[in-house]
């Protein structure tokens, strides 16, 4: 298929490979399996996950969202207390979702979207006796420019939880990029951590899907309130071969992106100067539109065929993925400053 355009708006657009589609293609052609961990496809995904990251199981479940949602069912009752930073997904994009959970949330001091050690100490030293809380980490921190986390932050804050008597889950849903801007194993970053949400489609390209990771009693757990969600997943193994393929080299295609992301933060810098654009230091670029423009920016630069994200009136971000070509990266910094161009005409008028 010819493609029109270059679409920035999420990692979530990175094409599948043709071996991702002839791996789910020769699932589909097997004998379909009915139960939990029946299919032998699922079976070799969970056990690559698990070996990734370190933990005693995982659960595949259908988004990170959901991913994050049954964490909270997991670790608090209703009433107890979550703790993150101020724009952290959990409280921002997924505010609707968490507000069911019927528990109470608390912002925690942050530094460019990640509580410190000391922060999170501080919190959990003046909580109520005996309150049931949770402290959740993000990382890379969307909202926060696709930040990444210090080395070594959530294993320290892992132990002042257990420590405490707390739990600690981290959002992960693009751990893979955190794991190439610090050159670390996943397993590393989720060091100290008792749960964490990773996304299988954002980063590495799989169709769909996420999985909830932990110890083998939390994931046994976990299980039931994905099926209470309607998460369930049968026949399965399709979507669980299109991501052990998708597995598969992933860690040289998402240096590549980091690259072209920063390759491209500086060629629009040097069109439109630095307060234009924030560092990247993973595949997101975000552009800052201080006069609140952002629609209609996304707006210009779709007519120049490149589609982003409005965030929020004063920011847009571009995410580089699998589909962006090297070559693009001057073709997207030019049109960024041919919008930028237009709109201050139009301002000027």
């Amino acid at each position: 298929m010819t493609r029109t355009g270059i679409d920035l708006r999420s990692d979530l657009m990175t094409p599948g490979s043709a071996k991702v589609a002839a791996a789910m293609q020769a699932a589909a052609l097997r004998p379909p399996a009915m139960g939990h961990g029946e299919d032998p496809d699922e079976r070799a995904l969970m056990e690559l996950m698990a070996a990734e990251l370190g933990v005693e199981a995982v659960l595949l479940v259908p988004t990170c969202t959901m991913a994050n949602q049954i964490a909270i069912r997991l670790h608090l009752p209703e009433g107890g207390r979550l703790a993150s930073s101020a724009l952290a997904h959990v409280v921002t994009v997924e505010d609707r979702a968490t507000a069911l959970t019927g528990v109470a949330r608390q912002v925690l001091p942050d530094e460019n979207g990640h509580p410190s050690p000391a922060a999170v100490a501080g919190f959990l030293a003046e909580r109520a006796p005996g309150e049931a809380t949770l402290v959740w980490l993000e990382n890379t921190h969307m909202l926060a420019a696709g930040s990444v986390m210090p080395t070594g932050w959530q294993s320290d804050i892992g132990a002042t939880c257990r420590a405490a008597g707390s739990t600690l889950h981290l959002d992960g849903s693009r751990l893979w990029n955190a794991a190439v801007a610090q050159n670390a194993p996943l397993s590393v970053l989720m060091a100290g951590c008792d749960t964490a949400a990773i996304s299988l489609n954002k980063a590495i390209g799989a169709p769909v899907g996420s999985v909830l990771a932990g110890s083998r009693s939390e994931i046994d757990e976990a299980l039931r309130w994905r099926d209470a969600m309607g998460g369930g997943w049968r026949p399965i193994g399709a979507i669980a071969a299109a991501a052990r393929a998708a597995l598969e080299g992933w860690r040289d295609r998402l240096e590549t992106d980091a690259a072209m992301a920063s390759t491209l933060a500086r060629a629009i810098a040097g069109r439109l100067g630095d307060l234009a654009v924030q560092p990247a230091q993973t595949n997101l670029v975000f552009l800052n539109r201080p006069s609140g423009d952002a629609a209609q920016f996304v707006d210009s630069l779709a007519r120049h065929g490149v589609q982003v994200l409005k965030l929020t009136p004063a920011l847009v971000r571009l995410a580089i993925h699998g589909g962006v070509r090297v070559h693009e990266v001057e073709t997207i910094a030019t049109a960024v400053a041919t919008a930028d161009t237009e709109l201050a005409a139009t301002r000027g008028a």
